[in-house]
This record gives structure tokens, C-alpha cells and sequence, in this order.
């Protein structure tokens, strides 16, 4: 018994549609002739037959899709026409020789098709298979649908087999003018959507998207990216936050420098208290930086920066407000380097100068926790505090608070 399987027509085939059987149950083949038709993704091929018999069994039904190797059909190769439901004797499994169908047109101009020539070989078993240019299935539909000349398309990718994505972009050049090309691809419309039987301008294609009222479709850029993947990972820690409020008073005298300045200065005097609010979690241990770096959120109306001050316990007031006035100009030109956002361990996000009065931040990157400073209501400013509980618990988290409201009710920390 020879079996006829599903052959595989391409790297990427999974399976294939059977499109018609070329010969029926009880009917002799001859080595070399042609089973059925079969579809792949690329094109319609050709099944056949390398032994001799009747065929006794088909086992797929026209229009049916299988998973490659499949058995389809059965041609008993001891057999008679008339012998055809006699005991099988099942032969070693053997794929057929497959070739590729000269697509049938069904319009006159398709006669003008310049000759294709062989263009790629694909293993079908044990037998190499030369597939010729073409149109695929869907390609040929596609035109159909958009009443595109297959020719013209066939034409214009001459010695390659055409797919739909070529008939798209041949009725999108041939109807489209440019900008309206660039309205479709911003869009992710297709030509379908339009009637195809003038040049359509970018005002027919924008009349469309506002009478559909359609979203624009925005692809991530690389830094919404890397903020995703920065939320995502802050989101997973354990963390627990403390929310309190500080006295603004001498914040509100001393206003030559800006009370996020203030506060970097105020923090990291604290923090070189506490040393686990200068912590990292390492695979194995926990790193105690030295000094006390912090990294302060910075943003326009795309993107969000986590710039770090080294150091700051080690900085002036006006060395902290000047590092602060560069991260201004940089977030204006977007010119911050990798190094600057290197090496923090507590950060600062105030949205307080934009009247928020609360807020929860989240924790940037591996640093121990960070502070969100709210606005000034009646000499207070509201603070939350969302600390790392791996690195810092809320004993700690208490005291590192109450430092802070000490010095800041401290005059002396308010000298230049």
C-alpha cells in the first residue's frame, strides 16, 4: 500500500489545504501522475504519484486543511481497478512528487504574463521541488477584491511570486497619491477600505479616519520602552510607604533656592544617618553606598528621567541647585547620558509645583525607596514615602521621617 501524505512546500508550512482530488476512489495511477491539488501559504501545487495501483482510500475531503505529513490518500499498488477493496498491505510511507501549478487566470489579460523563471527550491521528503514565480491564493483574492489587474501586479514583480502585500502596495502606488500613502501607513489602513477607481487624495483618506473617528496608532519609542520595563520591575518589589507631612516654614524663607533643592540637601544629610536608605539588593548581600546619591524625576509631556546627584551629602546649596538647572536644559534637549542616571539609591518625584498635594511614587530601578512631595497647604507638605521592605522595614522608615521633619524645622541647614 502506497500512502500519499500532506507534503511540506515550504520552511514555514504547517499545513496545507487540499483544493481538489485528480483522481477518483477505484481509479488507476500511473507513476508521474498528479493525485490532487494542494495549498500552501505561497501557491498551489501539483500531488504525485511515484507508484502505480488503484486508488483505494482518500481520507480528506476537498477543501479541508491538515497538518503536514498526514496521510490523504492510499493507492494499493497490487491492485486492480476492480480489486479495490481488497486486503492493504501497507508499504513504508513515502512522500510524492509535488510541482507547482501554472495558476489558471480568469481574465483575458493574464495571457500577457512574461514567462517566469525558476527562482527558489524547497524539499518536499526526498524530493527537491523547483517552484516558479507566481501568485499566491490570497494575493489573488486581494486583487479580486480590490479589482486590481493581476497582470499589472504580475507585471510589476516579474520572476517572483506575487503576495498580497504586493497587490496592496501596487493598488496603494497606482490609486494613492503620496501623502495619502503616508496617511494609510500612519493608520494602518488598508486600500480595501476605499473605492478604487480614481486618485485619492489625503483629504479623502483624513475625511474617513475623522468620520470613523479613528485612534491613531503610536509605536513605543525606545525611552516609553525602557520606562515600562523600569514601572514593570518597580511594580514587583514588596514595598509599604509612610505618608506624613513636613513644616514648609523655613522651606517658604529661604526661596533663593528651590525646595527640591532644599530637599536633596535636606535627604541626604538624613540618609548618611540611615544607611539602609543608601542600600542595594545584590544577589547574595546588600551593598552600602558610601555616600548619599539621589535621583530626581525630571519629565516633559513624553518622556520621564531619573537623573542622579552624586553625592549630595557632600554638595553646597548652590552646587545641588546648578546640578539641578543642567538636568532642566538637558530634559529640554534630551541630551542626558546613560552616566547620568547611574547610581542613585533614594529618589526624590515632586509634583507639588503643579498643585497635586499627595501622590505614591514608585521606586526607580534598584534604588532603596523614594520620597513624593506634594504641595504646600496651610505651611505643610504633604510627603509619602514607598520604601524597598527587603532593604528597609518600619521601624526604620520612621525614624528616617522623623529625622527628616528635624532638620527641617533646623535653621542651620538653611545656611549657603
Amino acid at each position: 500500500m502506497y500512502e500519499i501524505v500532506m507534503p511540506q512546500l515550504s520552511d514555514s508550512m504547517e499545513e496545507g489545504k487540499l483544493i481538489a482530488w485528480k483522481k477518483h476512489l477505484g481509479e488507476h495511477v500511473n507513476v508521474g501522475d498528479v493525485i490532487a491539488e494542494v495549498e500552501s501559504d505561497k501557491a498551489i501545487m501539483e500531488v504525485q504519484s511515484f507508484k502505480a495501483g488503484m486508488l483505494s482510500e482518500v481520507n480528506v475531503k476537498e477543501g479541508d486543511a491538515v497538518p503536514v505529513g498526514s496521510v490523504i490518500a492510499r493507492i494499493d499498488t497490487g491492485a486492480k481497478e476492480s480489486k479495490a477493496h481488497e486486503p492493504k498491505k501497507v508499504e513504508a510511507k513515502e512522500k510524492p512528487v509535488v510541482k507547482q501549478v501554472k495558476v489558471q487566470e480568469t481574465v483575458a489579460s493574464v495571457k500577457e504574463e512574461p514567462k517566469e523563471e525558476p527562482h527558489a527550491v524547497v524539499k518536499s521528503g526526498h524530493t527537491a521541488v523547483h517552484l516558479k514565480g507566481g501568485i499566491s491564493p490570497k494575493a489573488r483574492a486581494k486583487a479580486a477584491a480590490l479589482g486590481v489587474d493581476v497582470a499589472k501586479v504580475m507585471t510589476k514583480n516579474a520572476n517572483q511570486t506575487v503576495h498580497a502585500e504586493d497587490v496592496d502596495a501596487y493598488a496603494k502606488e497606482r490609486y494613492f497619491t503620496p501623502k495619502a500613502r503616508k496617511l494609510l501607513q500612519a493608520y494602518h489602513l488598508d486600500s480595501s477600505l476605499f473605492v478604487l477607481d480614481h486618485k485619492i487624495d489625503s483629504d479623502e483618506v483624513q475625511h474617513y479616519i475623522d468620520t470613523n473617528e479613528l485612534s491613531l496608532p503610536k509605536a513605543l519609542t525606545s525611552m516609553q520602552k525602557a520606562i515600562i520595563l523600569n514601572v514593570t520591575a518597580s511594580a514587583a518589589k514588596p514595598t509599604f510607604h509612610i505618608y506624613e507631612s513636613i513644616d514648609a516654614a523655613l522651606l517658604e524663607k529661604h526661596t533663593q533656592h528651590s525646595i527640591t533643592a532644599w530637599l536633596v540637601k535636606i535627604f541626604a544629610k538624613v540618609m548618611m544617618q540611615h544607611e539602609n536608605f543608601r542600600a542595594k539588593l545584590l544577589e547574595n548581600a546588600i551593598s552600602i553606598a558610601p555616600n548619599a546619591s539621589l535621583s530626581i524625576a525630571v519629565a516633559d509631556d513624553n518622556n520621564l528621567y531619573m537623573p542622579v546627584i552624586k553625592d549630595a551629602n557632600k554638595l553646597t546649596i548652590d552646587e545641588i541647585s546648578k546640578q539641578l538647572a543642567a538636568f532642566k536644559k538637558k530634559l529640554q534637549s534630551s541630551s542626558f547620558s546613560a552616566e547620568d542616571m547611574q547610581g542613585g539609591s533614594f529618589g526624590i518625584s515632586n509634583l507639588g509645583m503643579l498643585g497635586v498635594k499627595r501622590f505614591d511614587a514608585m521606586i526607580n530601578r534598584d534604588e532603596s525607596g523614594i520620597m513624593a512631595i506634594g504641595g504646600i497647604e496651610d505651611g505643610k507638605i504633604s510627603i509619602t514615602l514607598t520604601a524597598d521592605h527587603r532593604l528597609i522595614n518600619g521601624y526604620e522608615a520612621a525614624l528616617f521621617m522623623n529625622d527628616v521633619k528635624k532638620e527641617l524645622r533646623e535653621p542651620l541647614n538653611f545656611k549657603d
